[in-house]
């Protein structure tokens, strides 16, 4: 008998449940990063867009990423764009935790999109 029932044809996300089972993540860090991973891969987070959908503080949604940087499922890169032009981030997130080659890779990858002004999809 099946006890979980999943509607797996409209309006659904497959995820990696690695971060689910983590311990080192609190209960609404798995939700925040849960609401996250089921939007499309080329969508840029923004943490007063999550503030928002959850209906909690921006303190908070930092105080969540802060976890998820530490644990591997973040990684935030800042870019300048030259002095007085200010700085934004760029930030990736994964359902499992990335190594820091991997973190290398997309910081390299970044670099490059940014200097030919192409950023790929």
């Amino acid at each position: 008998m099946q006890y979980i029932i999943r509607n797996t044809h409209e309006n659904y996300t497959s995820i990696n449940n690695a971060f689910t089972q983590d311990k080192s993540l609190e209960p609404a860090t798995i939700g925040i990063l849960t609401v996250i991973l089921t939007n499309k891969p080329d969508w840029v987070v923004y943490p007063e867009e999550i503030a928002r959908r959850l209906n909690i503080s921006r303190r908070t949604v930092d105080r969540h990423f802060k976890i998820l940087e530490r644990s591997g499922y973040l990684l935030s890169v800042r870019i300048s764009h030259g002095r007085g032009n200010g700085t934004e981030f760029k930030r990736f997130f994964s359902d499992t935790p990335m190594t820091d080659s991997y973190k290398t890779y997309l910081k390299n990858k970044l670099i490059e999109e940014l200097s030919t002004g192409i950023l790929e999809e």
